[in-house]
């Protein structure tokens, strides 16, 4: 079984992305981090992998509000936020994709993990929505995004987010995936 896990770059002049701090210590998955640009991150993850090859994507973000990792159930088709992107960009009320519905659930099995992980259904509508969203339209039956909370540089609160995930991981695949 083959998964990948995504992070975020720093935006909005913080030093440091907790999406990216977690990430280190999930072993035994492909790992990619992406620059906080709207639209351009999905691009980017598509052109650098082979999606189809992946039984489960899982991408993270960091959303400091949180006060517990949250498991997203949808994605919204709309990009309005106050701050920028890396690149400077900010959106007001400018909808992902016009073809497709107002928002995308994923279809991946969560009653699997209900019990290890809160779901939210407000992704936002940043780039980790907007990312979501993207992956959401695409590869719906293997995508999921998860927030990772305030962790105040923590390293014992990015070790255990990181075993959380990976024990989601592990029950979304049945426990087929020791040898990742």
């Amino acid at each position: 079984m083959k998964v990948l896990v995504t992070a975020f770059k720093p935006f909005n002049k913080s030093p440091n992305n907790y999406s990216i701090e977690v990430l280190k210590y999930i072993e035994n998955v492909d790992k990619m981090i992406l620059d906080v640009i709207y639209d351009e991150s999905y691009n980017e993850l598509n052109r650098t992998n082979n999606l189809n090859e992946y039984d489960l994507i899982i991408a993270l973000g960091e959303a400091r509000s949180r006060n517990d990792l949250m498991l997203e159930v949808k994605a919204v088709n709309l990009s309005d936020c106050k701050i920028t992107d890396n690149q400077g960009t900010i959106k007001t009320n400018e909808v992902i994709d016009g073809n497709i519905s107002d928002s995308l659930n994923t279809k991946v099995n969560i009653k699997l993990v209900e019990e290890e992980i809160l779901f939210s259904n407000d992704a936002g509508k940043f780039v980790c929505n907007n990312l979501y969203f993207h992956l959401l339209s695409n590869y719906p039956e293997k995508s999921l995004f998860i927030h990772i909370p305030e962790c105040n540089n923590d390293i014992t609160l990015y070790k255990k987010y990181a075993l959380k995930i990976k024990k989601i991981i592990n029950l979304l695949l049945g426990g087929n995936n020791e040898n990742q």
